[in-house]
C-alpha cells in the first residue's frame, strides 16, 4: 500500500475516535442534568398529571423536550435552563393533581369504573364526552379556580357513570342488538313477528335490570344469550317462509324437512314412524315405549337401593347434579373470554383469574382489573355460606422467599379488595395464602408456562348445590 495513505488513514481514525468522545460526554451530560427531571417526570405520569394538571404537563413535557434539543445539539447550558423550566412545570403539575385528587375524588373513582368497563372502545362518544368535561374542570383547578371546576367535574362524573353503564350494556347485549339490527334490515318482522319480538322483549329486560343494578350481570347475560337464539331463530324461520314464498321450497319439502329428526328419533325407540295422520300417533307410541323400557329395567332400580340410602334418592341426586351445573354455568357466564377459567375440584369451585395481573415485582392491584374483581364478587353471592381461599402463585424466576412474600401480598391485595367492596363476605370466611412457586400448573421451561402459573385463584371451598 502506497504510503501516501496513512496520514488519511489516521486522520479518519483521530475523527471517529472524536465523534465517539462526543457522543460519551453528551450522553453523560444528559444523564447529570435529566436525573431529578426523570424522576419528576415520571412522578407526573403516574400520578395522571396529564389528565388532571393538562397545561403544566404539557408545559413540562414541551421543555423537555428543548432539553434534549439543545443536548443533542451540544448547548449544555441552554439546556440546562430548559430542564429547570421543565423540572417547575412538573412539580406545579403534581401539585396541581394532588388538588384534583382530593377535589375530582368522586369523578376520578366513575372514571376508573368506566376504564373497567372498556367505555373508551365500547362507548367512544360518551367516554369522549365525558374526557372533554374532565378536561375543563381540569383547566379551571390549573387556573386557581376550584369552585368553577367543581360543576364541570360533576358532568364529567355523570357522563363516566352514563359511559360505564352503556359499555356494561353493550358488553352484555351488543351481540344480540346486533342481530336484531340485521334482522330489521331484512325484514324479517315480516315472517317471524313473533320469535323477533321476543328476542326483543329479552333485550329489554335485561338492559332494564342492569338499569337497577349495573353490577348484577348473572341475569343479565343468560337473557342476553336467550334474545340472540330468538333473533338467530326468526332469521331461520323467515329464510324457510321466504324459500316457500318464492317457490324455492315446497310446503311439502319444509314439512319432510321437519319430519325427518322426529322420525329417527321414533325409530331410535322402536316406536312408530307413521306421519299419515301427522305427529301425534307416533307420539304416543314413543311415550307407550319409554314406558315399557321403564317397567323393563325395575331389577336396576332395587340395585340401586343401597345406593339411594346413602346418597339420596336418585331425583335427588339428579337434581342436584343439575343445580351444580346450572350453577357452574351462571358462574362462566359472569366472566368475559380471557378474564377467567371456572374449575370444579371435587367440592370446591376455582376461579382462576388468567385476566388479572400485577406490575412485575409488585402488589398493587390496577383499576384496569376492577372490572374483573367484581365479577369475582358475583360469584361468592351464588356460594354465599362457603369459606373463600385467595391463593397466590407465581412463577420459578428469583428467590424462593421474594417469591412467597410476594404471592403472599398479591393474595392479601386481593382479599382486601373484596372485603373492602362487598357486603355479603365475612372477613372471618376469606383467607389469603402465597405458596409462591410451589404449585405450578404449567411447564416453567416457556415463557407461556411461566405466565400461567403467575396467578391468582380464587378457590370456593365446598361450593356444594342450592336452590336458586
Amino acid at each position: 500500500m502506497n504510503s501516501k495513505y496513512f496520514p488519511s488513514a489516521r486522520f479518519c481514525f483521530a475523527l471517529v475516535a472524536c465523534s465517539l468522545f462526543s457522543v460519551a460526554m453528551a450522553q453523560s451530560i444528559r444523564e447529570s442534568l435529566f436525573r431529578e427531571l426523570d424522576v419528576v417526570r415520571e412522578q407526573a405520569q403516574t400520578a395522571k398529571a396529564d389528565i388532571l394538571s393538562p397545561k403544566k404537563f404539557a408545559a413540562g413535557e414541551r421543555a423537555y423536550g428543548k432539553a434534549e434539543d439543545d443536548i443533542n445539539e451540544g448547548r449544555a447550558d441552554r439546556a440546562r435552563t430548559s430542564v429547570e423550566k421543565a423540572t417547575v412545570a412538573f412539580r406545579d403539575a403534581l401539585e396541581t393533581t394532588e388538588l384534583a385528587a382530593v377535589s375530582f375524588a368522586s369523578t376520578l373513582e366513575a372514571r376508573d369504573r368506566a376504564i373497567a368497563a372498556n367505555a373508551a372502545r365500547l362507548e367512544p362518544e360518551l367516554w369522549e364526552d365525558a374526557e372533554d368535561k374532565l378536561n375543563k374542570a381540569a383547566l379551571k383547578l390549573e387556573s386557581g379556580t376550584v369552585d368553577s371546576a367543581r360543576r364541570p367535574a360533576k358532568e364529567a362524573e355523570t357522563l363516566f357513570e352514563q359511559a360505564e353503564l352503556a359499555a356494561i350494556k353493550t358488553a352484555i347485549v351488543g351481540e344480540a342488538r346486533q342481530l336484531i339490527a340485521a334482522a330489521d334490515s331484512a325484514k324479517i318482522d315480516k315472517f317471524a313477528p313473533a320469535t323477533l319480538d321476543k328476542s326483543r322483549q329479552l333485550v329489554a329486560t335485561a338492559e332494564a335490570l342492569l338499569d337497577e343494578d349495573r353490577y348484577s350481570t348473572a341475569r343479565p347475560r343468560v337473557l342476553a344469550a336467550d334474545a340472540e337464539y330468538e333473533a338467530r331463530h326468526a332469521s331461520y324461520i323467515a329464510s324457510q317462509a321466504e324459500a316457500v314464498k318464492d317457490k324455492a321450497l315446497s310446503v311439502e319439502a319444509l314439512i319432510l324437512n321437519w319430519e325427518t329428526p322426529l322420525r329417527e328419533l321414533l325409530s331410535s325407540l322402536g316406536g312408530s314412524t307413521d306421519m299419515t295422520a301427522g305427529p301425534d300417533g307416533p307420539a304416543a307410541a314413543a311415550v307407550k315405549r319409554a314406558t315399557e323400557l321403564k317397567e323393563l329395567n325395575t331389577d336396576m332400580a332395587t340395585r340401586l337401593v343401597l345406593l339411594e340410602e346413602e346418597l339420596g334418592t336418585s331425583s335427588q341426586i339428579a337434581r342436584e347434579a343439575e343445580l351444580l351445573q346450572q350453577q357452574l354455568r351462571e358462574i362462566e357466564s359472569l366472566f368475559q373470554p380471557g378474564q377467567a377459567i371456572v374449575v370444579r375440584q371435587g367440592t370446591d369451585l376455582i376461579l382462576r383469574l388468567v385476566g388479572l395481573s400485577f406490575p412485575v415485582g409488585q402488589a398493587t392491584i390496577q383499576t384496569d382489573y376492577y372490572g374483573i374483581l367484581r365479577q369475582v364478587q358475583e360469584a361468592l353471592k351464588v356460594y354465599p355460606d362457603s369459606t373463600v381461599v385467595i391463593e397466590g402463585h407465581t412463577d420459578s424466576q428469583g428467590s424462593p422467599a421474594t417469591n412467597m412474600a410476594l404471592s403472599q401480598q398479591r393474595a392479601d391485595a386481593v382479599r382486601e379488595y373484596l372485603l373492602a367492596n362487598s357486603t355479603n363476605v365475612s372477613p372471618s370466611a376469606v383467607r389469603a395464602m402465597g405458596y409462591g412457586s410451589e404449585r405450578p400448573i404449567a411447564s416453567e421451561a416457556t415463557a407461556e408456562g411461566r405466565a400461567q402459573n403467575r396467578r391468582i385463584d380464587v378457590v370456593i371451598r365446598d361450593a356444594r348445590a342450592r336452590e336458586l
